[in-house]
């Protein structure tokens, strides 16, 4: 009886630590994977800098922290705060040569305000300018996140049945450009078609710690 309750005992410590290490490895490979990216985008995207862990050096957005949407190919978009330089997108990949960037871009002025025709020439022009700056970038596209339920108190054009059209555009543009897509708008948004509550952190779109969690992990999981 005492050794069987010897082996119970070995099997279970050997089962546990053989999770833990599972588990170890792979927040190593997330970790890796992070360590190379670089996102560029709207205030979404600016707000990884203080609530997704991201340094902010790897973190591009405008001077404000945002992008409009309908000028990304004709402005300096990209500001770097520490060398108080402003650069276009593709001067800012020409310089840094990121392994990956992601690129999370579409409301300020895009979903709900352009047609599919004028939407998807700013996103196919902005995408072949940074193949062009370096094509050794592996580009990745990330969704429009949802907005939140409140959201309908400060937008009007910009609504959840914009954000998912205009979604359905970027993910058809990049199947044609051979480009990543990751559709973290699915695994945020609620019944409803609204930001789940207990990822909201306004009532616009902005995020909680919890929701860049989830975005970085389906990031890290499409590139694995």
């Amino acid at each position: 009886m005492k050794r069987l309750c010897k082996l119970l005992c070995f099997v279970l410590i050997f089962s546990v630590f053989c999770f833990l290490s599972a588990r170890q490895a792979v927040f190593a490979q997330e970790d890796d994977i992070l360590s190379h990216a670089y996102f560029f985008g709207d205030s979404t995207t600016a707000h990884l800098a203080c609530r997704g862990g991201i340094p902010e050096e790897r973190v591009w957005s405008g001077a404000g922290n945002t992008v409009l949407f309908e000028t990304v190919n004709r402005t300096k978009c990209v500001h770097w705060e520490e060398e108080n330089l402003d650069l276009t997108l593709a001067d800012a990949v020409a310089q840094k040569k990121p392994e990956i960037l992601v690129i999370t871009l579409g409301v300020s002025g895009g979903a709900g305000f352009l047609s599919k025709e004028a939407f998807v020439s700013v996103y196919r022009e902005m995408l072949i300018s940074v193949q062009k700056a370096n094509p050794e970038t592996k580009i990745v596209v990330q969704s429009i996140l949802p907005l939140s339920d409140k959201s309908v108190k400060h937008f009007k054009k910009l609504t959840r049945e914009a954000v998912a059209e205009a979604n359905s555009w970027i993910s058809e543009l990049c199947s044609q450009m051979d480009i990543l897509y990751v559709d973290t708008h699915a695994k945020l948004v609620d019944e409803n078609g609204y930001l789940k509550v207990i990822y909201q952190n306004d009532e616009y779109m902005h995020l909680t710690r919890a929701a860049y969690a989830v975005v970085l992990d389906s990031i890290c999981s499409a590139l694995s």
